[in-house]
């Protein structure tokens, strides 16, 4: 065949996708990373607890504990090549039940958990000094951490891309056709061919495999709803508070975030893949959230948000098509999808008969510019190399035109409002955007040379600005 054929084309840019992509570049491979949105981290990753969890929790002898445990040990060195925060927090699960606090922490035990230790009520008192009165005992983690989980992906795919890695945007799959062994893959105007398909597309899993002709699964879909409290509330709690889990889940959790604001969630509830919030959602999280932690205090809420959960059966689906060859299949991938990604890319690679190599000598991508995390000097002497930083768009996260303009021009160019607040957090604070939109959106039009109708806030078609009104008649 006289055409360029990728070795691997993976369907589906949120951290699972982003994470196997970026093994198998760093491994040496010719891979496509295929995307239907207009950015990276528009699905399921976007809408998470952002925490990485430590696998305790976790069914023992099952995917979800091996790749859970295994990711978690691969989180800091992983973070650290890649130039993003990653704050080691630790976890508590809490509750007024002694024995099934116990068999929790022998269920990590079993899946080999470092770091776990039974509390009693005495000793959380002086961990936690807005722990509700009702909590007797609760099991200790170190190893938990919380990181961005769409700063993320995105880094994951943009180091794939200065290796040498393709990441196409906005492509909608039209048609999957496999002939001589080779996939030809056509959104209608533009065909690539590879040897060998991850489907990776979460919610939409078995939209990609009815035209690959791969398995379909019974998937069930979730949703949690969120609140997202002011900064001013960041000394709530110093670590992650989970109650005692129940056949729902890990409950209504209480945490801080990587960028300093307090997350109250989610709730648990069967639906379609939308991404509604509801009163009745927000109530349950209002009424439960007390029962753990004192003082919490929801009037400081700045957002709510709602993610979606994709469920099928009580494990991972990470297995070869017994239906097309040279396609695996990744389905299912719920919590803890997010603190497994390192160890499902590489368990991804095991199965397509793939080394996992990773190149130490590869290219690095350059870190976010962050003026909060820097010095009064370091702030100083960037302003002089660059005015642009002393300009601040964004009062609320305090995100200056140098850090915006400069996540424009990375290996992966944001086009969406949304994008730049997944880079940069710019609209992220507490009026969410009401003073800084406009700004944002000159911004992305001035540097991406398009017009302002032309900027959108997701998804295409969701324009923010229409017309110039004084054009309109």
């Amino acid at each position: 065949m006289n055409k360029s054929i990728y070795d691997v084309a993976v369907f589906g840019g949120g951290v699972i996708g982003s994470s196997i992509f970026n093994a198998l570049v760093k491994s040496g491979y010719n891979v496509v990373l295929i995307e239907k949105g207009l950015d990276l981290a528009v699905g399921a990753t976007k809408a998470n607890s952002a925490i990485v969890h430590a696998g305790y929790d976790a069914e023992p002898n099952t995917l979800k504990a091996m790749l859970n445990v295994e990711g978690n040990k691969m989180f800091p060195s992983m973070c650290k090549r890649l130039g993003l925060p990653l704050k080691k927090i630790g976890s508590y699960v809490i509750g007024d039940n002694v024995k099934a606090v116990n068999d929790l922490y022998n269920k990590g035990k079993i899946n080999g958990v470092k770091n776990l230790k039974v509390l009693n009520k005495k000793q959380l008192q002086k961990k936690l000094p807005n722990l509700s009165d009702n909590i007797t005992y609760g099991l200790f983690c170190k190893n938990s951490f919380v990181v961005s989980p769409y700063l993320l992906t995105v880094c994951l795919a943009e180091e794939g891309v200065v290796n040498g890695g393709k990441v196409l945007l906005n492509f909608q799959t039209e048609s999957i056709i496999k002939s001589e062994n080779v996939f030809k893959i056509s959104n209608g105007q533009t065909i690539i061919y590879a040897n060998n398909i991850v489907n990776s597309c979460g919610s939409g899993y078995n939209d990609l495999a009815k035209l690959i002709g791969s398995e379909q699964y019974d998937i069930t879909f979730k949703r949690g709803e969120y609140y997202v409290l002011d900064h001013s509330e960041k000394d709530l709690v110093p670590s992650t508070i989970f109650p005692l889990p129940s056949q729902h889940g890990k409950g209504i959790l209480v945490t801080p975030t990587i960028d300093g604001n307090i997350l109250v969630g989610p709730t648990s509830y069967l639906s379609d893949a939308s991404t509604k919030t509801t009163s009745e959602g927000l109530k349950e999280i209002s009424e439960k959230c007390k029962a753990l932690i004192n003082n919490v205090n929801l009037a400081k809420c700045i957002r709510n948000f709602s993610g979606i959960r994709t469920i099928v059966g009580n494990d991972f689906v990470i297995e070869k098509s017994k239906k097309v060859d040279n396609v695996i299949n990744l389905a299912g991938i719920c919590s803890p999808g997010l603190s497994s990604s390192p160890a499902i890319a590489k368990y991804v690679m095991k199965l397509l008969g793939f080394k996992y190599n990773i190149n130490k000598k590869s290219i690095k991508i350059k870190p976010y510019i962050n003026l909060n995390t820097m010095s009064l000097k370091q702030k100083n002497a960037l302003i002089k190399s660059n005015e642009d930083y002393g300009k601040i768009i964004c009062k609320c996260e305090n995100i200056s035109k140098g850090e915006i303009i400069d996540a424009i021009h990375r290996p992966i160019t944001p086009i969406t409002t949304d994008a730049i607040k997944r880079r940069v957090r710019a609209g992220m604070g507490r009026c969410q955007g009401a003073f800084c939109l406009d700004r944002v959106i000159n911004i992305l039009a001035t540097e991406n040379n398009c017009e302002l109708h032309n900027i959108n806030k997701e998804m295409p078609n969701s324009e923010i600005i229409v017309a110039n009104i004084k054009e309109v008649q």
